[in-house]
């Protein structure tokens, strides 16, 4: 059996998804694992539904298992995200290709892209864009592009074929010997014309802000969110936190805001300084965000803080798989594990 493993948030579950799920099945895999960010996930705020629902979706629309990447991934920059789902996915035992989204749809130029975040060079020639404000994205998207060229830098400028890299460094230093699979994603944010592709999912998240209904996604998702709806179980954000969240930080000291993950250069006085005086999760990112410090990685670790995760509880590798959606194909692929 090819088993072949993705790597998703699902939040939510849209159209896009199950064209990806169908094209890896159509490149010839027997069976889809995925594993999927549980009831947080990395932009730094709750899913907009549970873990459980989340799967329920996937499982209805083609993925025959479903895996949870536990939080400290799942809320984790981009490196950390890669290497959790992947190690997932390794230890597994039975998946032989990883299969992901991506703007350029070219494996071959992703492994190169990935060879250059192996390379040392690369960390030393950040060094000044860092020094001059820059983010450690931009950072290090400059530092590429100086040593390897436009074609490997212009890859890192896109967010899918970013983390289509990271999932293939994860591969090379965690030892996952997958074959690669990238699946032209084809949306809003990769050149369409109106009314082109698929809808994505912050476009989706922000029409059901809005009070819309869950429009781009498959009929069992629609589904799943107007049974979760009516039940007041759709659309979590951390805003409904917020008095929590702020409280728990101002009661941090800055030791303790030093331990979260990401946090250093004195970026853990930077927020507590702002939790102090801000009367809002917004107010609070503003004060905190600069070009050096974007708006994600600030509500990642503002969300680390929250649940009390510290770079120190991470270890290397995802210490165990929990199940959240299985069918027969699943429950087969268990027995093999």
């Amino acid at each position: 059996m090819r088993v072949a493993g993705i790597i998703a948030e699902y939040n939510p579950f849209h159209d896009g998804h199950a064209y990806h799920i169908r094209q890896t099945r159509q490149a010839g895999a027997d069976a889809v694992v995925v594993v999927m960010s549980g009831n947080y996930v990395q932009r730094g705020s709750p899913a907009i539904l549970s873990k459980w629902a989340r799967a329920e979706a996937a499982a209805r629309c083609g993925a025959d298992l479903v895996l949870e990447l536990p939080v400290p991934w799942a809320i984790g920059r981009a490196q950390t995200f890669a290497d959790g789902a992947v190690s997932a996915l390794r230890a597994l035992g039975v998946v032989d290709t990883l299969s992901f989204g991506s703007e350029c749809g070219d494996v071959d130029r992703l492994c190169s892209a990935a060879d250059a975040l192996r390379d040392a060079a690369v960390y030393d020639a950040m060094r000044l864009p860092l020094s001059e404000g820059l983010s450690f994205a931009a950072s290090r998207e400059r530092a590429v592009r100086s040593l390897y060229g436009d074609e490997a830098a212009d890859v890192l400028h896109n967010a899918n074929d970013t983390l289509a890299c990271e999932f293939i460094r994860a591969c090379s230093a965690l030892g996952a010997a997958f074959s690669f699979l990238a699946v032209r994603r084809i949306g809003a944010h990769d050149g369409a014309r109106e009314g082109e592709g698929f809808c994505c999912a912050s476009q989706i998240r922000a029409h059901l802000a809005a009070g819309g209904g869950p429009e781009g996604c498959p009929e069992a998702m629609q589904a799943i969110w107007r049974r979760e709806s009516a039940h007041s179980a759709a659309g979590a954000t951390l805003e409904h936190m917020e008095r929590a969240v702020l409280q728990k930080l101002r009661e941090s000291s800055v030791q303790q805001l030093l331990a979260l993950p990401d946090v250093s250069e004195g970026l853990e006085n930077r927020l507590l300084s702002a939790a102090r005086q801000a009367d809002s999760l917004e107010s609070l990112y503003s004060l905190v965000k600069t070009k050096r410090y974007p708006l994600a990685r600030i509500r990642r670790i503002v969300l680390s803080a929250f649940l009390d995760v510290r770079a120190a509880d991470i270890p290397a590798r995802v210490p165990y798989l929990r199940v959240l959606a299985a069918g027969e194909k699943g429950t087969q692929i268990l027995r093999l594990a």
